[in-house]
């Protein structure tokens, strides 16, 4: 019995609690994990690269740190010391400043409403891709958009309709087959969220274990993916597109300046609320600065090392030798 009260103990420890009562971290890397998980994501892994790509390689660079440094690192240190010092989630933090801010916290709570159901939904079709992805040949190779649309989420077309012949009479309305719930999408979405309920539902002691999975294995399974799509023939290609291209006409077009600003929203999450909730667990005089700075740098480096999980494969499909970088990037596109 005392052995089972030790695993129990082990698994679900009680978060260690600040002098003013709230619950804290069990560790500062407890903390950036879980920060730097919010970064981490799909934005990074496959929307980064893409804007790359689109943007034409190096110039990229040039807006994307600018807005790092002018939008990214204010606003971040901001979320972190703002939830340190008032010891809450957003609600509470913005309301603790002026009771006219309490808007604003609500308004980050009502983005989260809508973004986390999003992020289930992918997070169930990605396990219905996971199983099919040890099948040799791939069963959407060759018809993804169709493997997709048809397979994973059953979007079939509709069955058109028809009226007579001087249009004035409707003989059959078009009709949507594909209209229902698919029992396996829904038992996966089911199983994420009882995930996040079974990572949360100890407080900060418990979620401050889970991170260390929830942020392990996909650093794991990105390195395997970068190992493989380098281990591509002609996948050096792939660093002519992402460090060795320039064309700098495209920064005196609006767009790319446009691209990156909304791109450091996508690959930090700030602006989201979660840090200001996270931070609020900490010390309340924890060193803010240096926080915000590991967790910049680990996305930037992630992001950038990540990127070539995709860059490698698009560099294998160009022969060498056959064409200059920026020419390559016409090539693709």
């Amino acid at each position: 019995m005392d052995e089972l009260k030790s695993i129990t103990r082990y698994l679900l420890p009680l978060p260690p609690k600040s002098p003013d009562g709230r619950d804290q971290w069990p560790s500062r890397t407890a903390f950036l994990l879980a920060a730097t998980g919010g970064c981490a994501g799909i934005g990074n892994l496959l929307l980064y690269p893409s804007q790359v790509f689109d943007n034409n390689g190096l110039q990229w660079f040039i807006p994307y740190d600018m807005c790092v440094f002018l939008i990214v690192i204010p606003v971040l240190i901001l979320e972190i010391a703002i939830g340190q010092a008032y010891r809450g989630g957003c609600v509470i933090a913005k309301n603790s400043i002026h009771h006219r801010l309490k808007g604003v916290g609500l308004s980050l709570l009502y983005v989260g409403f809508v973004v986390s159901p999003y992020f289930a939904a992918n997070l169930a079709w990605i396990m219905m891709y996971f199983p099919s992805s040890f099948q040799s040949p791939l069963p959407w190779e060759g018809r993804g958009d169709a493997f997709f649309y048809e397979d994973v989420v059953a979007n079939v077309e509709p069955v058109p309709g028809n009226s007579s012949a001087d249009g004035k009479e409707v003989i059959k309305y078009t009709s949507n087959q594909g209209v229902g719930m698919i029992g396996e999408t829904v038992g996966w979405t089911v199983f994420t969220w009882f995930l996040v309920w079974v990572s949360i539902f100890h407080g900060v002691g418990l979620t401050g274990r889970a991170v260390y999975f929830t942020m392990g294995l996909p650093i794991v399974i990105t390195v395997v993916l970068i190992g493989q799509s380098l281990s591509l023939e002609n996948a050096s290609q792939s660093f002519k597109l992402f460090w060795a291209t320039w064309n700098g006409d495209k920064l005196g077009s609006g767009e790319i300046w446009q691209t990156a600003c909304g791109q450091v929203f996508f690959s930090t999450g700030v602006g989201f609320g979660y840090f200001t909730s996270y931070a609020s667990y900490n010390q309340k005089y924890s060193n803010a600065v240096m926080d915000y700075i590991l967790i910049v740098s680990s996305n930037f480096l992630f992001e950038n090392i990540a990127a070539f999980a995709v860059y490698g494969v698009a560099g294998s499909a160009v022969p060498p030798g056959r064409c200059s970088p920026w020419q390559l990037h016409r090539w693709f596109q």
